[in-house]
């Protein structure tokens, strides 16, 4: 019982490592491709759509990719939860601190939740490793 918890523990921590390393990703492609404007005027930053439009495929990806890899790794699809929880937390967190509209919030959560949801699928159809 005790080694299925540590694997369990460490399938989380390396999910979310995971998903927060693709999400950087696809948020460091989205700022290269379209970078963010200073607004002299008004002292505000512009952020292009080309760069949410990154961060929106940067939250599907991460998430996917590290809760696939934590529900494979731990057996469980628990892990793989907690990353999602995880990427849903940042990505609100982002949202408030930042004053996004209330699209930008709703698509935080149910992104990461419709990604989770599809890794869970793809994760229990493929066979497990012992």
């Amino acid at each position: 019982m005790g080694r299925s918890i540590l694997r369990t523990v460490a399938a989380t921590i390396v999910g979310i490592v995971v998903a927060f390393a693709l999400l950087w990703l696809a948020q460091y492609a989205g700022n290269e491709l379209s970078p963010d404007v200073y607004d002299l005027e008004t002292g505000e930053v512009l952020i292009p759509l080309a760069s949410t439009i990154a961060l929106l495929i940067g939250w599907f990806v991460g998430t996917f990719g590290g809760s696939w890899l934590a529900m494979r790794i731990s057996a469980s699809a628990n892990s793989g939860w907690t990353v999602a929880g995880a990427v849903i937390g940042a990505g609100l967190y982002r949202a408030v601190t930042l004053a996004d509209t209330w699209w930008i919030m709703l698509l935080g959560i149910a992104i990461p939740l419709a990604a989770a949801w599809l890794a869970q699928r793809a994760a229990t159809t493929a066979p497990v490793a012992a």
